[in-house]
């Protein structure tokens, strides 16, 4: 055997080997990402299992979003009240225990006045609307000076033959906007939706606009919806409801979000820190992500109703459309509506006429001109794993150049061999 015989022997001997390492590596490299996931969900369950008192230390990601150490500096919601129409509130988590007035409950043989809850759904809405700071944990509310009213509508959503069960209907959410209008509430939050137009909940959006309430509702969630169809959900529909959708910490739409032209903004609805019973922090995916993106919203709402008590509810839903953060000024859509919350720019705008975008009673907003707080720059969190990603990709990038430059190198010494024997 000749050394150049050797060589390309050698040559492709490793191009084999390299060939056969290919599934390996490219099962490593989707193994990555899963094995990642897994460990991810493995220390979520581990931090939600009810009765272990765990608090987040790490700072949510909704926290640097939003400067909220800038923003609790203007505004913390303090004497603002928020309705939250839901399962109840626990009252037994530390974050909440200051929070929590007099709400009530509309489930048979209840008598909590809303300040239980079996489903956690509304504690961990009221957690990221008003939880208090407590030692140990880096968990905060959006407003964490406002006032929780819980309004206990439903007790628990089941899952029976296919289809969801349990959970309350129009007319009951209608007297709750009703009965948080006549006990106070400026903000009323409802993460729920119904794909259905009911006239009692209409005249009770407009009862709450005419007493100078706003309120805020969920745009819509697929996996708890009977209907996985984008399209109308009520009441985040109505003209006077600002209609909440739920973006990733990406800043991308969630999968679980339904879109529609009932979106007016959009606000994180996965990977979530939040409250729920048991006296436990927990951190949250995207499986009722606009539920979760609503109580930011309405968090955001009593920031201002705080700043701007002697405003309509219009012109508090205006100044939350008129500065979220948008590419195109002019420009709305059914997914992300006029854009991503900006809670410090909606305390820091006077209202006028010259404003581009969307237009409402009180007229458009505008940043004063001698408002020396800036903006937030919204900046997407990445893929922790995407550098490993990279060089798993590259390297199987490489390995296939080898493969194929053997497999060519190959086929010409047959073409070769078959030319000499002919």
């Amino acid at each position: 055997m000749t050394r150049a015989t050797r060589i390309r022997h050698h040559l492709m001997r490793a191009a084999a080997a390299a060939c056969a390492a290919l599934g390996t590596i490219g099962a490593i490299g989707l193994g990555l990402q899963a094995t990642s996931a897994t460990a991810r969900a493995e220390e979520g369950q581990r931090q939600c299992q009810a009765g272990i008192e765990n608090y987040i230390t790490e700072t949510p990601w909704t926290n640097t979003l939003f400067n909220v150490e800038a923003l609790h500096e203007q505004s913390t919601g303090k004497g603002v009240t928020v309705a939250i129409i839901d399962s109840g509130v626990s009252v037994d988590n530390p974050h909440l225990v200051d929070a929590i007035v007099e709400g009530t409950s509309y489930v048979p043989d209840d008598d909590s006045h809303g300040k239980q809850d079996v489903y956690n759904h509304g504690t961990i809405v009221a957690g990221i609307i008003g939880a208090r700071r407590i030692n140990g944990s880096s968990l905060v509310g959006i407003a964490p000076d406002a006032k929780i009213m819980p309004i206990r509508v439903f007790e628990a959503l089941r899952q029976e033959n296919g289809q969801t069960t349990g959970g309350p209907d129009m007319f009951t959410i209608a007297e709750g906007i009703r009965y948080a209008v006549d006990h106070g509430a400026d903000v009323i939050n409802i993460s729920m939706s119904d794909t259905h137009d009911v006239p009692v909940v209409k005249e009770a959006v407009a009862y709450a606009d005419d007493h100078g309430t706003l309120v805020v509702a969920s745009a819509g969630n697929r996996l708890t919806s009977s209907s996985t169809v984008d399209g109308m959900r009520y009441p985040a529909a109505y003209p006077q409801v600002v209609g909440v959708s739920a973006v990733t910490n990406e800043l991308l739409s969630t999968e679980d979000a339904i879109h529609g032209t009932q979106v007016d903004v959009v606000a994180p609805g996965a990977n979530v820190a939040s409250t729920i019973p048991s006296g436990i922090d927990c951190a949250f995916s995207d499986g009722s992500s606009t539920s979760y993106a609503t109580a930011f919203v309405s968090g955001q709402a009593a920031l201002i109703a705080e700043r701007y008590p002697d405003e309509t509810p219009a012109q508090w839903k205006q100044r939350i459309l008129a500065t979220a953060n948008r590419a195109h000024p002019d420009e709305r859509d059914d997914e992300y509506g006029w854009g991503v919350i900006d809670p410090i720019a909606s305390l820091n705008v006077a209202l006028s006429d010259d404003i581009r975008g969307p237009s409402a009673e009180g007229g458009a907003a505008r940043l004063q001109a001698d408002q020396t707080t800036e903006r937030v720059t919204l900046v997407p969190l990445h893929d922790p794993n995407a550098l490993a990603k990279r060089i798993v990709m590259l390297m199987t990038i490489a390995t296939v150049v080898i493969c194929a430059t053997a497999w060519l190198y190959s086929l010409r010494r047959r073409d070769n061999a078959d030319s000499t024997q002919a």
